[in-house]
């Protein structure tokens, strides 16, 4: 802020003259030259912005080295040792990413390309779509059961429903299907005689299994659990199976669709416990069990009420693999060889050209 003052008469008075004007709170009056002055802060102000200026900096850089600190004893904690051989937090991750990272990497681009292609014909499953699919699958008594069988968390098993709304819209895109056409798919899909019938859910079981290669190592496992082992500990320890990895836990199944069909005896006797029970060590598939029984579910059949809107996608599904699965395997094919995949990192170089030659599937 400058100032000139003005004397009478003249255009302007004394060089040395202070102006009149009032000075702004805070502010000093500082002579530049003959009749002009600038108002600037006081020595204190001044003072006080230049320790704020350098408290900004120096909380910065505590900051920066905070969280340099936080970041490393974090990345580099210790997880375990055995017999003093520590494994830390970083070697995990570069043990996991050496192991799976290529896989993930293909994945994210394969169904990345999906996507984009889903969306650029209109068919790509909005959120609102996906949360009213996500939580009516969570109905299923056993949803998290199947989520654990399969390794998935919730967001997982989103990407994963995603996915496959979007391949159903894309074939279905343009197709219209009469009520009797929709009849007909429920009824095939409710008769017990199908194997492969939607509708219809014949008694089921689920267990807990462990499933070793010899019946002493069965038996040890029996006398474990009956010393108050946890059946996750027991199962971790003794069981050849890959169930053993999630407690034992094998998917709910129906006569004929397990391991335990191979010894019917022992099949039968699976059928007839209750929830809670255990039996072994028993036979089946080259291996002894010792098995405990988690649920049980009567046959069922969903009926028309519940199931004729998934009977209409059904119905639709079907005549839409008939005249537009040939198409658009043809267009996914040539989008996907045409896309540019780029690589930044040398480990992952492979990961380009098997997305663009593997075979196209729906």
């Amino acid at each position: 802020m400058r100032f000139r003052e003005p004397m009478d008469g003249q255009p302007f008075g004394d060089p040395n003259a202070r102006p009149s004007d009032e000075t702004p709170p805070g502010y000093r009056l500082r002579r530049i030259g003959p009749g002009e002055w600038v108002a600037e802060p006081a020595q204190w102000l001044r003072a006080a912005f230049l320790i704020g200026a350098i408290g900004l900096a120096v909380g910065a850089l505590i900051g920066a080295f905070a969280a340099r600190s936080y970041y490393h004893r974090s990345a580099t904690g210790l997880l375990l040792t055995v017999n003093g051989r520590p494994l830390r937090q970083d070697e995990l991750r570069a043990m996991l990413e050496h192991r799976y990272g290529i896989r993930e990497v293909i994945r994210f681009a394969g169904a990345e390309l999906l996507q984009q292609f889903a969306a650029a014909r209109g068919c790509w499953p909005t959120d609102e779509e996906l949360r009213v699919r996500f939580e009516k699958a969570r109905t299923d008594p056993n949803f998290q059961e199947v989520l654990a069988l399969r390794g998935l968390t919730d967001d997982a098993y989103m990407e994963e429903l995603r996915l496959d709304m979007a391949q159903t819209k894309l074939l279905t895109k343009g197709i219209t299907v009469t009520d009797a056409e929709v009849r007909a798919f429920y009824d095939r899909n409710a008769d017990p005689a199908n194997q492969a019938a939607r509708y219809f859910q014949p008694n089921r079981v689920q267990v807990n299994a462990i499933g070793t290669d010899t019946r002493e190592a069965a038996e040890q496992a029996r006398k474990d659990l009956a010393a108050g082992a946890s059946w996750e500990l027991v199962a971790a320890r003794y069981s050849e199976d890959p169930s053993g990895s999630i407690g034992g836990l094998m998917p709910p199944f129906a006569r004929g669709e397990s391991v335990f069909a191979t010894n019917p005896e022992t099949e039968r006797t699976i059928f007839t416990m209750r929830p809670g029970e255990r039996i072994g060590p028993v036979a089946a598939a080259r291996k002894w069990w010792v098995i405990r029984c988690v649920a049980k579910w009567g046959q069922r059949t969903t009926p028309w009420s519940e199931a004729k809107e998934d009977a209409r996608t059904g119905a639709m599904l079907v005549r839409g693999i008939q005249k537009n699965r040939a198409r658009l395997d043809h267009e996914l094919e040539r989008f996907v060889k045409t896309s540019s995949i780029r690589v930044f990192e040398d480990a992952y170089g492979g990961a380009q050209e098997p997305i663009l030659s593997r075979p196209v599937r729906w």
